[in-house]
């Protein structure tokens, strides 16, 4: 039987999927405590940024340094996390940087290690605005300043330096969440040309790194964060009742269960927010995911 186009490989892959948040990934669970650790989230100053760095304060995280283009909107959030979650002791550092520009990144980076600051959570969820139009009618210098620079260079730059963090504690665990999106292996073409294939690229990056690097080291988790309501969508005309949308604290708190040691079985694969953790990690997914390193990864399947 032919696969129904308007169906996304993913839909119903677990038999349940949930809309909102659910006892699994709960940033409350004592098993999912950020006690005691930096976390460091890019576009972090609104949407689905802002819903994990929410997630991180309930997680109990000792530092989270939210990393976004506009200060103005940083501020924003600072101002709205400390009012939505009054009593936490979470210390947020805000931090206006162009990733595109590689001198801010750097500049970012060594200003932490100057500071002592080692993070053990990078969470990447920044990404190029999503132009419409035709890619040839772009050119090649618009995408590579701005799509792969973006979605590509600067990302790689954020995992390189993670990575290769020095300093009293940068030997310990690390975990890297990675907002991917599921239109890097979806075969309709989406509107902004440039934003998938530069996705599709940093997503094989880090699945090869993945590769190389064990869990204890550094746990890398890809997933997609479903359909949020975000200012973005509605710039684009959506709104409440234009799909079913799902909550935002749904990729929020599935970043956090993603940065703790139950995820460890899914190192180097893609996933969904949506799916129920739960039923992934147990009975016929996990053994298919334990026997196969290559189920839930990218790639040719059916050659």
């Amino acid at each position: 039987m032919a696969r129904n186009p308007e169906i996304s490989p993913g839909d119903g892959f677990t038999k349940s999927t949930h809309k909102e948040s659910y006892p699994t990934i709960s940033p409350t669970r004592p098993e999912l405590s950020q006690a005691g650790k930096t976390v460091l989230v890019t576009g972090a100053s609104e949407g689905i940024g802002y819903a994990i760095v929410k997630a991180f304060v309930e997680a109990s995280a000792a530092k989270i340094v939210l990393v976004s283009r506009t200060q103005s909107r940083l501020d924003n959030a600072l101002s709205s996390l400390k009012e939505g979650c009054p009593g936490a002791k979470t210390q947020l550092v805000a931090v206006s940087c162009d990733m595109a520009n590689t001198s801010a990144s750097a500049s970012l980076w060594d200003s932490l290690e100057a500071n002592g600051t080692v993070v053990d959570v990078l969470c990447l969820n920044a990404g190029s605005p999503t132009e419409p139009g035709d890619l040839l009618d772009r050119g090649s210098d618009r995408i590579f300043s701005t799509d792969l620079a973006i979605n590509l260079q600067a990302q790689l730059y954020f995992v390189e330096r993670f990575y290769k963090q020095r300093g009293q504690g940068a030997g310990g665990p690390k975990y890297l969440v990675h907002t991917s999106t599921k239109a890097i292996y979806e075969h309709r073409a989406p509107a902004p040309p440039g934003y998938s294939p530069s996705k599709l690229a940093f997503s094989g990056f880090l699945q090869s790194i993945s590769r190389g690097i064990p869990a204890d080291r550094m746990q890398v988790v890809q997933f997609h964060p479903g359909a949020i309501l975000t200012r973005a969508a509605r710039e684009v005309g959506c709104d409440e009742h234009s799909h079913s949308w799902i909550r935002a604290e749904v990729p929020g708190r599935f970043a956090v269960w993603a940065a703790s040691p139950e995820a460890s079985f899914l190192h180097g694969r893609f996933v969904w927010a949506e799916w129920d953790m739960e039923e992934l990690r147990s009975g016929d997914l996990r053994k298919k995911i334990d026997e196969d390193p290559f189920f839930l990864t990218i790639g040719i399947i059916g050659l």
